[in-house]
């Protein structure tokens, strides 16, 4: 398999190579017809001024001057009419032109062969132009050699063209290494990102697709490290959350085996047991029910209710908690009829009233509202507000993160999975959840819903 810097340098060579050969065969064949064409023109003013020489007083003397400043490339052959030949400048190949051609010449007609076919051999240009000299006829040819021209055009076009080849590929060649150089930082990146390993981060300074590139890769290791980050606090808190009730169990489990303990410690260890089961339960379907909420094909069952009664509704049901506790509560519950997944939501009034009772102390209070957002009349606020322990400005970032506990003794038994179900639950809905809060000055919740779901969106996962 080929690397991409091979590619790349072979890309270039073709494309060079193939713009070579086009501009050869092009410019070859377009200087070659401008050159003949000039060339024809030149020759028959250089015939015409030689006839002008020759027929001087002095015709020898303009002989031996046009034979010795006649250009290297062009000679000139004089015939008579009995077809003798004389030629002055520099000696070229034989002249070819037929007997019958140059009686034409001498009969008075002027001759060229620049625009007839001369076949893949080099052949030379001829012009033929009449003249008379002392009373009889002579015809001037006058013959050059193109070709040489053109072979030295040529040489110096093949070495300008090499030239630019060998530099053009040196010189990508070199650029290729710089470009190549970041990906291959990537590919070592990605391959250690592979193993499992996400505290990668590549630098690349440039502004350009392939500083995008790192750019986008440096942002999925953080993500990725995040996760994983996350993976691991996950399940460490959840074999503690698992390994705590299960040691209350066995350990009280060997006791009763034993049958060592009175009756009243036998009821005192099977209660204990019962509710470390029970804790056991409640753990495993909030864990059961944050998979569902982080499943792709979670979907909402909406339908219209009244709001306000279904609070009320929470409330009640958890009666014997606050009345335990004196705890007043404040019930602010505007009218409200919206449109949700009526269970869904329920949880979320549940864990969140639940919190404000667990974490208020006796004969505290907890005030419930519900009123119109006053920013977009379309979305409702609900606010569950206590006067309880709070929570500290730098917890307050996490608390929403599953298995975050404010409350680091562990004094209060809780999954820490309530806060972080509340808000995937908030999100389905599109809504919003905040909490303002300072240390033993409780604690505001603040959840804003729309009243009616935009059923454009598709429901997806938080």
């Amino acid at each position: 398999m080929k690397s991409i810097y091979v590619k790349l340098v072979l890309s270039f060579i073709i494309t060079i190579l193939l713009s070579v050969v086009i501009t050869v065969v092009v410019t070859t064949f377009l200087s070659k017809q401008k050159l003949e064409m000039r060339l024809g023109q030149d020759m028959v003013k250089m015939g015409e001024d030689f006839i002008d020489l020759y027929g001087a007083e002095d015709s020898d003397k303009a002989a031996r001057f046009l034979s010795n400043s006649s250009f290297i490339h062009f000679s000139f052959i004089i015939i008579d009419d009995q077809h003798k030949e004389k030629v002055l400048g520099q000696p070229g190949p034989p002249i070819p032109i037929t007997p019958k051609e140059v009686d034409q010449v001498l009969d008075g007609k002027r001759y060229s062969n620049l625009n007839e076919e001369k076949g893949d051999r080099p052949q030379p240009n001829v012009v033929g132009l009449p003249f008379k000299e002392n009373g009889r006829s002579y015809a001037l040819f006058i013959q050059s050699h193109p070709q040489r021209q053109f072979s030295v055009i040529q040489d110096v076009q093949n070495i300008q063209l090499i030239t630019i080849l060998l530099v053009g590929i040196v010189l990508f060649a070199y650029v290729s290494t710089i470009i190549i150089k970041p990906i291959k930082r990537l590919s070592t990146a990605m391959k250690v990102v592979g193993q499992g390993e996400y505290n990668v981060q590549v630098e690349h300074a440039a502004n350009d697709e392939i500083g995008l590139l790192t750019k986008n890769f440096n942002q999925m290791t953080k993500e990725l490290n995040k996760i994983e980050t996350m993976r691991q606090e996950f399940i460490a808190s959840v074999s503690h959350e698992i390994q705590s009730p299960l040691t209350s169990i066995r350990g009280f489990s060997a006791a009763l085996k034993d049958d060592i303990v009175s009756e009243d410690k036998k009821i005192q260890y099977l209660t204990i047991i019962e509710k470390e089961s029970t804790r056991l339960s409640q753990l495993s379907s909030n864990l059961l029910k944050l998979a569902s909420l982080d499943s792709e094909h979670q979907t909402l069952m909406l339908q219209h209710y009244r709001l306000d009664e279904q609070i009320r509704h929470v409330v009640m049901a958890l009666e014997p908690q606050w009345t335990k506790k004196n705890i007043e509560i404040d019930l602010d519950l505007a009218n409200v009829q919206m449109e949700a997944d009526k269970d869904l939501l329920e949880q979320v009034w549940l864990n969140l009233v639940t919190n404000a009772i667990k974490y208020t102390p006796e004969h505290g209070f907890v005030k419930i509202s519900i009123s119109l957002n006053s920013l977009k009349n379309e979305e409702i606020d609900v606010k569950i507000k206590d006067n309880g322990i709070g929570i500290a400005e730098e917890d307050q970032k996490y608390i929403f993160e599953s298995f975050y506990k404010v409350d680091k003794s562990r004094t209060l038994k809780g999954s820490g999975l309530g806060l972080a179900i509340t808000k995937k639950i908030v999100r389905l809905h599109e809504g919003s959840i905040h909490v303002e809060s300072k240390s033993d000055q409780g604690s505001t919740f603040t959840v804003t819903l729309p009243i009616q779901k935009n059923r454009n969106k598709k429901d997806s996962s938080v």
